[in-house]
């Protein structure tokens, strides 16, 4: 081997071994929510918003569901699902303006949160949908509990092939059974809300 050959060789040793002395120390892995959907940004969604008047986002629902943090529909800070929760039994209905039997159970689900008076929460999953369609919607059917957005449909995926799906959590955060298709009559709903929360609506 040539004198200018070993020089070259030398200088390219040289150049990878600074290069990989300044290369930024690695950091321990630390696990963390993955962000599905930011808030609606589509346009001006104040007046919406304000017909709609959905309830504000909790901080949390439960551990028991996927690692998200999802938009709120209604504004506000985004929900990290994983957080915990109010400590009441919880329906988390996953839904979508466009979806047909979504629109024919939401009106059974609106007079169930009437009925409830509170001892059993509503929470909306509202997947893969316009933001302007899902106001639009909630202010049309009485839809006044609070929604997070799902574009990816990752909680949807979780638990059913399509909407809607609605989760029971119990005061403790567990799912505690999944209910896939639309509930058909209050009567229907009350019945199983008893059965599996132990809750008399």
């Amino acid at each position: 081997m040539t004198r200018s050959r070993v020089v070259g060789l030398v200088a390219v040793v040289v150049v990878l071994v600074v290069a990989f002395s300044l290369r930024p120390a690695g950091t321990a892995s630390t696990a963390s929510p993955v962000t599905s959907t930011a808030a609606p940004t589509a346009g001006d969604l104040t007046p919406l918003r304000a017909r709609a008047a959905l309830t504000p986002c909790p901080a949390g629902l439960s551990a028991a569901l996927p690692d998200l943090v999802l938009g709120c529909l209604g504004g506000g800070p985004a929900v990290h699902l994983r957080a915990a929760g109010s400590g009441v039994p919880t329906l988390v209905n996953v839904y979508g303006s466009w979806c047909g039997p979504c629109q024919d159970e939401m009106p059974v689900l609106a007079e169930f949160a009437r009925a409830s008076g509170g001892k059993v929460a509503l929470v909306g999953v509202d997947t893969e949908d316009d933001p302007r369609s899902a106001l639009q919607f909630a202010a049309d059917v009485g839809q006044h509990w609070p929604a997070v957005v799902d574009d990816d449909k990752a909680v949807l995926r979780r638990y059913a092939a399509g909407p809607p799906v609605t989760l029971f959590l119990d005061a403790e955060g567990r799912v505690v059974h999944v209910k896939t298709g639309a509930f058909r009559s209050l009567a229907d709903l009350r019945a199983l809300v008893s059965r599996e929360l132990g809750v008399i609506v």
